[in-house]
Order: C-alpha cells, then structure tokens, then sequence
C-alpha cells in the first residue's frame, strides 16, 4: 500500500520532523477541503454515536497531544474522524522539554514522548480557533484538552486551569481536565489525595459562571486519567468527577512503566527513554479498564476510551465493553492517513 511506503522514508526522519511534516500536510489538506468529510461517511450507520449534545458519524476521535495549538481541525475532519481534540493547551506560552521528545518503537507499534506540554498559550489558540469559527466553523466537534503551566506551584494548579478555561470557553464544544501526563512534575498527584475535589469544583464553577455569561448550555466536561492510577486511586477520581458534575472520562493517557506485553525485543533499547509510551502495549489493559470504569460510572456518563486502540475488532470490543467513544494516535502515526475512515465504515 502507497501508505507503507511513505511512512518508510517518513521513519527515516526523526519523530518529530516528520510529526511536523505531516502536519503540514495535513493543514494543507484541510485548507484545501475545508474540513469536508468523505461520502462514505454520510450513508446509513448501524448504531448512532453522541459526545454530549452532538451527534456523530463516527465514535473515533484524534485524541490530544497531535494537534497541539488547533492548527490542523479542518484536515482531520476531511479524514473522517467523529470528533477531535485540541491541546493540551497551557495558560501560558511554553516550549515544553527540549528535543529529542518523541521516540518510534516500531517493532511493538508504540511512541514515547516527553513533550511536556508544548503550547502556543491558550490566547493564541483562542485567536486562531475564533478566526475558524467565523470562517465557518467545523462539521465535527472539537474539544479542548487544558493543562498548567510547568511553573505553576502545585498548590496553584485550579488557577491554571480556571485561566485557560475563560480564554478558551467560548471556541470549545468540550473541555477536558488533563491531570495525567507524565511529563509535567508532580502533575499526576493531582489524581489523588485531597486537592482533587477542590480542583474540580472550580473548574465547573468556572464553567458553570461562563455558560450563563454566554445564556447557553455548560459546555460537557472530562476528567482525563492516567493508566498508572491503581484501581481504588481510579475509582475515587471518577466518582469526584461524577460528583463535580463533569460528563465524562477519557480513560487513558500515556504510560511512565516499561513492563508491558506487547513490547518487541528489538525495541528494548528504547525503554530507557524517560517520556510515557503509548500504542500497541497498552491496549489489553485497557478493555479491562473500561470494563471497570462503565461499572463505576452513572448510565449517562460518556466514557472515552483511549490507549492502544487497534483495528476495527478492537474499537467493536470496547464499545461493547461500555465505552461510548473512542480516541486514538499513535495507531494513526503508524496506520496512516486512511484510518479513520476504514474504521468508521467498519464499525
């Protein structure tokens, strides 16, 4: 396939270039197509799909961390993705971790990053993201996914998050709470322990105060876990969330452990990369998560799976699992661009 042969002279560059490369591809892609889906997707669907108020034409969303500052929307609408997601987006500009940040291990269908939250700032992504609605918007919905600043005290994090909320409330269709990436210090204790409640209270009430400022309904808010919390830990931060009065969870981001099924041993002098790894070896776990987690949560809660989802029999077995979407990356670094809309016809 003219896929596989691309992606090998893409392989040939380090991760992030041809991130980088593709992405303007992809930018150019939508420019060309503004954000138009393919015909395939508008016939007749077996089951129906909702994130919130919205109806989709497909449960498969661009999970974030792929298009950081809102750069590429309209191109992963063309490709047929359901939904897509921004960020994370910090208050604040700031470079992330210095290169090299993004590791292929290709034998196992896997990427570690440790980008640490690269981010234009949540006004330039406002900006940009305004100029795309008055440009006609999109025909899918777009969340965004908010993260604090590095140099934010712990003990100040709700403040991070309340900020980059009020600039990015009004381009959002929904807002994500990421409290799970590895690549922040001391982010992930956020999870867990007593500032949780505190931090979700305000953001809703952020949400809530903004939501009656614009005289509409409260944009849907997600908690986003990690997939290193022990089961009791995962409990207690989903029914916070509940309590707080969030819609969902998006279950899961990267992982910071190394001994995984799944991993290739051609790809094991990679495992000393710090960063957290992502792919083919976390997908098992993760129908077993998601098993758990529809258990733990109200009927009506949306449960977003993410991690290591795979093919087609993958996306059908955690759908019947009890998730009601479905986000991927990194199986579209390495399946390529027809992806999205292969399994959205399929499923």
């Amino acid at each position: 396939m003219w896929w596989n042969f691309l992606r090998t002279i893409l392989f040939q560059f380090d991760p992030e270039s041809a991130h980088h490369f593709g992405a303007r591809v992809l930018q150019l892609f939508g420019w060309v197509t503004k954000g138009k889906m393919p015909l395939a997707l508008h016939s007749p669907r077996k089951r129906s799909y909702q994130l919130g108020e919205f109806p989709l034409h497909s449960p498969l969303g661009l999970a974030a961390g792929f298009d950081k500052d809102g750069k590429l929307a309209r191109g992963i609408s063309a490709l047929g993705f359901g939904f897509t997601e921004v960020g994370t987006v910090t208050p604040l500009p700031q470079p992330g971790n210095p290169s090299p940040r993004l590791f292929r291990l290709p034998h196992s269908r896997a990427l570690i990053n440790r980008f640490g939250f690269n981010s234009e700032g949540a006004v330039r992504v406002a900006e940009r993201l305004r100029a795309l609605r008055a440009e006609g918007g999109l025909p899918i919905p777009m969340g965004i996914n908010l993260g604090k600043n590095k140099v934010t005290p712990m003990d100040r994090a709700a403040e991070d998050y309340v900020a980059a909320m009020e600039q990015l409330y009004a381009v959002a269709d929904y807002l994500v709470v990421n409290i799970s990436s590895p690549n922040t210090p001391g982010l992930t204790s956020l999870q867990e322990g007593d500032s949780l409640p505190g931090l979700l209270r305000s953001v809703r009430e952020c949400r809530d105060r903004l939501a009656k400022q614009a005289s509409g309904s409260p944009r849907p808010l997600f908690l986003k876990l990690s997939p290193d919390l022990t089961d009791p830990a995962m409990k207690e931060a989903v029914e916070q969330a509940m309590n707080a009065g969030f819609l969902g969870i998006i279950a899961t981001n990267t992982s910071r452990r190394r001994e995984l099924p799944g991993i290739s041993a051609l790809d094991l002098g990679m495992l000393g990369e710090e960063g957290g790894l992502s792919g083919a070896p976390l997908r098992a776990e993760a129908l077993e998560r998601i098993k758990k987690l529809r258990s733990w949560m109200p009927r009506e809660a949306c449960l977003i799976s993410a991690g290591g989802l795979g093919g087609a029999d993958d996306a059908e077995a955690r759908l019947e699992a009890g998730a009601n979407l479905l986000q991927v990356y990194t199986e579209f670094v390495y399946s390529g661009p027809g992806y999205p809309l292969d399994l959205a016809k399929k499923l």
